[in-house]
């Protein structure tokens, strides 16, 4: 399923403390797996936020939004549908704080494998019209590599938000137009010192002057690392 990589990225505000662990197995043992037996998913994480705008997100790695448009994909979506009300299925999009984006990733153009890292540090932006070209050159060039050389860094992907989405493969929530994707190997890279200071320079201060910032989540992982699946 060639085209550019991809990410479905799914956000849910809470879950009723009363079903919550039973969620939470449930998306882990049921619902990841469900996908990642079908064409283009590459792998699928589930995180808890400890910081920002939701309580739970997870990611799926995707060869590209094509694998949205599967038969297989869709009519697991047809099935799903076909459940009781009274299945997480049914709930799921019905939790409160729930949205849904699909972003096709815009840089780097280097492969990515899923790292056996524990956190995640999310960003997204909406970019005045006329200002993405300056937007990605001072992301790519310079504030991309700064954050880098930070330790505990490990990568960092940054992606646009898919337009349209895929046909009949689930509504597509208001979500930020541009989002970047940080694996960490510690939580504290992002209060470390040296982070702090080299988020810091005239240029970021001009971008940051105009741009809006809708998202900085900070997480770490709670599903099994064993919850992917390699490209054929």
């Amino acid at each position: 399923m060639p085209g550019e990589p991809a990410v479905l990225l799914v956000r849910i505000g809470s879950v009723p403390a009363a079903i919550e662990e039973k969620w939470k197995r449930w998306y882990t043992d049921v619902h990841i797996p469900a996908r990642l037996t079908k064409p283009g998913f590459r792998g699928a994480r589930l995180f808890a936020a400890y910081e920002g705008e939701c309580k739970y997100l997870a990611l799926y790695e995707l060869e590209s939004v094509g694998a949205l448009q599967s038969k297989a994909y869709l009519a697991l979506r047809q099935q799903e549908a076909s459940l009781p009300a009274d299945s997480f299925e049914a709930r799921a999009q019905e939790l409160p704080g729930f949205a849904r984006g699909v972003y096709r990733q815009v840089f780097p153009d280097t492969p990515y494998a899923i790292p056996a890292a524990e956190y995640l540090f999310l960003v997204a932006h909406d970019v005045p019209p006329g200002r993405e070209d300056e937007f990605n050159a001072w992301y790519d060039t310079e504030h991309v590599p700064a954050m880098l050389r930070v330790p505990g860094f490990l990568s960092a992907r940054r992606f646009r938000m898919a337009d349209p989405l895929p046909a009949a493969s689930g509504k597509q929530s208001t979500s930020p137009r541009y989002l970047t994707l940080y694996d960490l190997a510690d939580q504290d890279a992002v209060e470390c010192e040296q982070f702090l200071k080299d988020r810091e320079s005239p240029w970021s201060a001009w971008v940051r002057s105009w741009y809006t910032r809708r998202l900085r989540i900070k997480a770490r992982r709670i599903s099994p690392l064993a919850a992917r699946r390699a490209a054929a």
